[in-house]
C-alpha cells in the first residue's frame, strides 16, 4: 500500500512532511526519494529501537530529522523542529509496527512466546502483565469490551484473573491459550480468538485512542493550505475516529439541503480526497496484515 500512501500525500519537491510513526522507515525512505534538496522530513516515534534505527540509517541525510516523542505532541514538535512553519503533509500509520510485532520479547504477538509486555515505549513502567495483575476483573472486562469489542469479555476477564491468582500466567502464548478456551468451539472462525483481546490490551496500555484524539485536535493548526493528511488504521475504533474527524471538518454542521453554501461560508477546514482506500489482493498476498488496513485522506482548505 506504499504507493497509495505516497500518492495520497501529493508530495512536492520542496515540501515539508511529517512521518508520525517512523517504525523502521519504510514510508520515510519513500518520502525522501520524492522530495528535493530543499524538502524536509520530520519523523516521529516513541520507540527507542526506532530511534536507533533512524540514527543509523537516515542520520546522514540533511533533509531528515528524527524526534523521539508521541505524535500527539505534534504542535510542540513542529514548533521546536520546524520554526513553527506550516507543513505540507502528515502521514500517520496507526497500530503496532511489523518489527515490534515480529519480536517475541516485545509481547505483541499471540503466535510467539514472550513476556506479556506490549509497551510501544519501553521506558514506560506499566507492562500489559503488570496491569493485568493489579486490575480487577471488571476493569479487564471493560477494556476488552470497549477497545476490543470482544463478545466474550466477561468470560475472558474471569479466566485471566483466575490464572493470575494461580500464578500460571507469564507468557503471551499462555494468555492466548486462556482466551481461546473461552471461545465456544462452534464460534471459532479463521481469525485467532486472541486477536481482539491482545489488540484491546495493547491499545489501553499505550493510550492509543487518547493519543489519536489529541493528534486530530491539533493537526489542523500546523498544516498549510493544500497540505494532505493521510491516516492508515487497522482497528475499527481508530478508523471511526478518523472518519468522524474528516467528516466534521469537510462537511460541517447540517444545513437545509436547498441552501447553497460554499466551503468558505460553511467555515470548513478539510476536503475529503476520494473514498476509503483498502489493500488489493496482490497487496494482501505480500503482507497479510494489510487486509484490515484502511487509508483515509483529506486536504487542508
Amino acid at each position: 500500500m506504499l504507493e497509495k500512501v505516497i500518492k495520497g500525500l501529493n508530495i512536492s519537491s520542496d515540501g515539508i512532511y511529517v512521518d508520525c510513526t517512523f517504525g523502521r522507515g519504510g514510508h520515510s525512505k519513500k518520502i525522501l526519494s520524492e522530495i528535493g534538496e530543499n524538502g524536509k522530513l520530520i519523523a516521529i516515534d516513541k520507540d527507542c529501537e526506532a530511534e536507533k534505527y533512524a540514527r543509523e540509517h537516515f542520520g546522514k541525510d540533511k533533509r531528515f530529522c528524527f524526534v523521539r516523542n508521541n505524535f500527539s505532541k505534534i504542535i510542540e514538535i513542529i514548533e521546536n523542529y520546524n520554526n513553527n512553519k506550516k507543513i505540507d503533509g502528515i502521514l500517520l500509520d496507526l497500530g503496532v509496527s511489523s518489527p515490534q510485532l515480529d519480536d517475541p520479547e516485545r509481547g505483541f504477538s499471540f503466535q510467539k512466546s514472550g513476556p506479556i509486555d506490549m509497551r510501544m515505549d519501553k521506558s514506560d513502567k506499566l507492562t500489559a502483565l503488570s496491569w493485568l495483575k493489579v486490575a480487577d476483573q471488571n476493569e479487564i472486562k471493560e477494556v476488552l469490551k470497549i477497545y476490543g469489542e470482544e463478545k466474550y469479555a466477561h468470560r475472558i476477564a474471569k479466566s485471566i484473573k483466575d490464572s493470575i491468582n494461580k500464578k500460571s500466567l507469564s507468557t503471551t502464548i499462555e494468555l492466548a491459550e486462556i482466551i481461546e478456551k473461552c471461545y465456544p468451539k462452534n464460534k471459532k472462525s479463521g481469525r485467532n480468538p486472541a486477536t481482539k483481546s491482545f489488540q484491546a490490551i495493547r491499545i489501553y496500555i499505550n493510550n492509543e485512542l487518547q493519543e489519536l484524539e489529541s493528534f486530530l485536535n491539533s493537526c489542523l493548526d500546523i498544516i498549510a493550505s493544500g497540505g494532505r493528511i493521510v491516516v492508515i488504521s487497522f482497528h475499527s475504533l481508530e478508523d471511526r475516529m478518523v472518519k468522524r474527524f474528516i467528516k466534521k471538518h469537510s462537511e460541517g454542521k447540517d444545513v437545509p439541503s436547498k441552501i447553497p453554501l460554499t466551503e468558505t461560508s460553511k467555515n470548513l477546514s478539510l476536503r475529503k480526497i476520494k473514498t476509503t482506500l483498502k489493500a488489493n489482493d496482490d497487496e494482501v498476498a505480500l503482507n497479510k496484515r494489510a487486509r484490515s488496513a484502511r487509508i483515509r485522506i483529506a486536504e487542508k482548505i
